[in-house]
């Protein structure tokens, strides 16, 4: 049986051949393998479960809404897939071929393949095999996973360091050595990544994704949400309306929003508060609109809460985070992001937009009109887990715009011309627009809890 060594040696087998091929077409929603080798096929419509027995299966899976399933012990299992996937239990190997999906592992020992195009590949937990193909790939390495093996670290290709203190790549290459025709890169718990077939010459900082080194930043801005300060006219620190908008609330009906963000300072309103703050942390709920506040929101179908600092705080440069719990409902679309402190628009600078129902992807996108039209620099970032409390934030400096998750790099451009004045933050929970409809209409609540925003000032010696 073939085989390849993770990085301690441990010898990781692949499947065997298969000597039956089984299909959804002929045999209906629910596949059952034989105790040979199998290959199993899914189905593009509708959902098939497929079970596994003693041999190697394979499974080729089309939709979302396949189900697999294998029993502890019952061969070398792979399974092939298109789109984003994580690895069952008991499991052993993982390929995704899609363009920009993320195939994650479990947390046994795994082999985790792309294909040709750009793939993200986490091995999870436990000594992995990652193998991106030909690609620009991504490899996440996070600290308590396990020590992986690169087999094809490419020049294209990307690492991203999460955990392990490194904010240099002077820092990196100090824990480096070459080990016969490999580099292995001493990480921190005895950990290590081993970039197969490769010296440290070989390796350059821009292959490299570090993380924050906040020593020479100010902070200039923070509120830990012990309770939530609205904007009275005169004091306070959060508006619940744009600056633009109504008496009765807002929405932005350009994106095709279905939410109407309630005013608490609207009286005809009063009976629907978004906001809510317990134990430090600020809740904005998203709901099916009450039938007797219709007339009073436009007719809207949902409510939901925004917060924007324009009346208080705004700032040129800098670094601009919040720790969030996003949600994962279908068609909602929670966001934090700059607005000019002048009105203008744009730019705009989006430090994290989420899709509920695509909980695994950060969209993060810097608007410009420094053309004479409207420009969009945009970049998909995709990481293995999102669930619970994460941090997302941006580094603004005169030349550079940094994106960071969990105070690890994940994107990086050019600051556009027109992106050198002062800008304020907004957080809102949208509905609708580019993520869709909300599947159940809403029946269940949805929830974006925010456990702080801060904001912090370039220090002096910062390189802009």
């Amino acid at each position: 049986m073939a085989s390849v060594a993770n990085a301690l040696g441990v010898l990781l087998p692949y499947s065997g051949p298969s000597s039956r091929w089984l299909s959804a077409a002929d045999s209906g929603p629910t596949l059952l393998a034989t105790p040979l080798n199998d290959s199993l096929y899914g189905g593009g419509n509708g959902t098939v479960t497929m079970w596994g027995l003693a041999g190697d299966d394979i499974y080729n899976l089309y939709s979302t809404k396949d189900q697999v399933f294998e029993q502890p012990g019952e061969g070398i299992d792979t399974i092939i897939t298109w789109m984003s996937y994580t690895l069952p239990e008991n499991f052993e190997n993982l390929t995704v071929t899609g363009d920009r999906q993320i195939a994650i592992g479990n947390d046994q020992d795994n082999i985790i393949s792309g294909r040709s195009a750009q793939q993200t590949l986490d091995g999870g937990a436990g000594n992995d095999v990652l193998i991106g193909g030909d690609g620009a790939d991504i490899f996440s390495v996070k600290r308590g996973n396990g020590s992986d093996v690169i087999l094809d670290f490419n020049a294209n290709d990307i690492v991203r360091l999460d955990g392990y203190g490194f904010t240099s790549f002077d820092q990196v290459k100090a824990n480096m050595f070459q080990s016969g025709i490999d580099v292995t890169l001493g990480l921190a718990d005895g950990e290590v990544l081993v970039f197969a077939n490769k010296t440290i010459e070989q390796l350059h900082a821009d292959q490299f994704k570090l993380g924050l080194d906040k020593s020479n930043l100010r902070l200039t801005f923070a509120d830990e949400f012990d309770s939530l300060s609205l904007w009275n006219g005169q004091t306070g620190t959060w508006d619940t309306n744009y600056w633009w908008g109504a008496p009765n609330g807002s929405t932005l009906p350009d994106n095709k929003e279905l939410e109407w963000y309630i005013d608490t300072d609207y009286r005809p309103t009063k009976s629907v508060n978004p906001f809510s703050v317990e134990d430090g942390v600020l809740t904005i709920t998203a709901a099916r609109a009450p039938e007797e506040i219709r007339p009073f929101i436009n007719n809207y179908e949902y409510t939901s809460g925004m917060i924007t600092s324009f009346e208080s705080f705004s700032q040129t440069y800098g670094y601009f985070e919040i720790r969030a719990d996003m949600p994962d409902t279908q068609g909602t679309w929670p966001a934090f992001w700059l607005l000019p402190a002048d009105g203008t628009w744009p730019p705009e600078l989006d430090v994290i937009e989420m899709r509920g129902q695509n909980p695994n992807q950060l969209v993060l996108t810097a608007h410009s009109e420094a053309t004479g039209e409207h420009t969009q620099i945009r970049s998909v970032a995709n990481v293995s887990d999102t669930e619970g409390f994460h941090t997302y934030g941006l580094l603004w400096t005169q030349n550079e715009l940094v994106w960071y998750f969990d105070d690890v790099e994940v994107a990086r451009a050019e600051t556009p011309p027109d992106m050198h004045d002062p800008m304020y933050m907004i957080a809102n929970m949208g509905l609708g627009g580019w993520a869709g409809t909300p599947a159940d209409g809403l029946a269940t609540p949805a929830e974006m809890k925010i456990d702080y925003i801060h904001a912090y000032q370039l220090g002096d010696d910062a390189i802009l």
